[in-house]
């Protein structure tokens, strides 16, 4: 409790104007043990009044300060995230915790995991019809006299949606059929007032990049408004106006993506000592990004912020997607040690070879191949190195099919590739010893802190929309499972 951040959120009220607040401790408290519990405002409103193990936890002592009704809830929770102050709350209470305990942080393992807003799948059509009732709503509230001069069909079929032909009582199949219909319509509020003060508004904004994003402007006067064929829209796109910051992934979905980072302690002991407890592991990084970005981006942020604190890793464990070499390099500038293996080769899914199954010398020029035939020339160049095999022995050979010596449309039986391919295959082949996998096998302990997160904590399906309240919840989520670690660790060691 004294590790909170009062002072900070305090800036917000006077001590000459309105009534007495609520005690901040208590509200900055309660605030991270709703995320703890997965609680929703009135569950969290409950327990602070009626739970005396809140009542323990907030150090809750007189009757007033056990009554906090939602929206005094609420208004605290915008107070914290105008602030920023969720991210001081992560770094100060897990640097606090990490100190406390003597968690060694040279060690630790970074990986990623989808989570979903509070948003359902929507059609191309239905983000168009969505994105322009939104406009109509938020331009009646703040622009009346403006909202006046729509056109009356539009506001029946968008906002009121009643009588026929409406986009509200259309059946799928029409609909489909009436997206270029719904596309000029957009265009027509776009074009109408673009020059007007409601081109401020939030919600014209977010329909002008809709648009953008789903159509084009033609110079034909039969019609001046296309529709983009899906493969031309990208996968960076809106995917639902009531949550402008989500976004979708074929391999993962719909939402946000979630990166976490946190300690590991090696056990290689065959006959641990029982009586001596484990001390917990602890995430010290949480970052929320788009689900379109990669997760190789990822980590300059994450070295940035653990350096910043003094919990900067020396050794790394992830997966795959960051054990590039331009990562790796990355690692190393910053003294850190990636331990991740190689993504697979090209081809190597498809059954072809590649270059691991060939021979190579120590200058990376190889000396035999898969079939154990020699080359008859060997070339090597500032940037690429060649080999060129006998036709007539690769013509008989029998993995022709598989060798990507004999491609399609070559006139000679030759293999390029470059010196840092040569580089890959030794790191390729180092990654197949037992050094390497008994250092990285500590990297899969990391899927237990996002089944925890996800399904424990019910990160996997959230409540609230935006970047920025997903930020929130992910980051008091990642905060409360330290508490509970920590707090499970203390009851252990008496």
């Amino acid at each position: 409790m004294e590790q909170l951040p009062v002072r900070d959120l305090a800036t917000g009220f006077r001590d000459d104007y309105g009534r007495p607040t609520k005690d901040i401790y208590v509200a900055i408290g309660a605030l991270i043990l709703q995320q703890l519990h997965d609680f929703t405002d009135q569950q969290t409103t409950e327990a602070i009044a009626l739970n005396i193990a809140w009542h323990y936890a907030l150090d809750i002592r007189h009757n007033s300060d056990a009554y906090i009704c939602e929206r005094t809830l609420r208004n605290y929770r915008k107070m914290v995230l105008d602030a920023g102050l969720d991210q001081v709350l992560f770094r100060t209470l897990t640097d606090k915790l990490i100190k406390e305990i003597g968690i060694d942080t040279s060690k630790q393992r970074l990986d990623s995991t989808a989570v979903r807003s509070a948003i359902g799948g929507l059609t191309r059509p239905e983000i168009l019809v969505e994105a322009t009732c939104k406009f109509l709503r938020e331009l009646k509230r703040k622009h009346p006299e403006q909202y006046s001069l729509v056109d009356p069909e539009i506001i029946r079929k968008y906002v009121t949606r009643t009588g026929d032909v409406c986009f509200g009582d259309t059946r799928p199949s029409e609909s489909r059929k009436r997206i270029s219909e719904a596309a000029g319509n957009v265009f027509k509020l776009v074009e109408f007032f673009q020059e007007t003060e409601c081109s401020t508004l939030e919600s014209y904004q977010l329909l002008r990049k809709i648009f953008h994003e789903q159509c084009e402007v033609s110079s034909s006067g039969e019609a001046p408004v296309t529709v983009r064929p899906p493969s031309k829209t990208g996968c960076d796109g809106v995917i639902n106006p009531a949550d402008p910051d989500a976004r979708y992934n074929k391999h993962r979905g719909t939402g946000y993506l979630v990166q976490i980072m946190e300690t590991y302690d090696e056990e290689d002991s065959e006959e641990p000592d029982t009586s001596i407890t484990p001390k917990p592991d602890l995430i010290t990084h949480v970052a929320v990004d788009p689900l379109t970005m990669h997760d190789k981006d990822a980590l300059t942020p994450a070295f940035d912020d653990t350096e910043q604190r003094g919990i900067k890793p020396q050794e790394l464990l992830a997966d795959s997607h960051y054990g590039s070499t331009e990562c790796i390099e990355n690692g190393n500038g910053r003294d850190v040690e990636i331990v991740a293996p190689a993504q697979t080769p090209k081809g190597k899914l498809q059954g072809k070879f590649t270059l691991e199954d060939f021979d190579v010398d120590d200058e990376g020029r190889i000396t035999r191949c898969p079939a154990g035939q020699r080359p008859a020339e060997t070339s090597v160049a500032g940037i690429r190195l060649q080999v060129i095999f006998m036709a007539e022995t690769c013509e008989s050979c029998p993995h022709k099919d598989r060798c990507p010596a004999s491609s399609v449309g070559r006139s000679s039986v030759r293999y390029q590739y470059t010196h840092d391919r040569v580089r890959l295959r030794l790191r390729r082949m180092k990654e197949r010893g037992d050094e390497f996998r008994d250092r990285y096998r500590w990297c899969v302990g990391v899927e237990a802190t996002m089944s925890r997160l996800k399904y424990q904590m019910g990160m996997i399906r959230l409540r609230v929309r935006k970047m920025l309240n997903i930020t929130y919840v992910a980051t008091l989520c990642a905060l409360g499972l330290n508490i509970r670690r920590v707090a499970a660790y203390r009851s252990a060691v008496g």
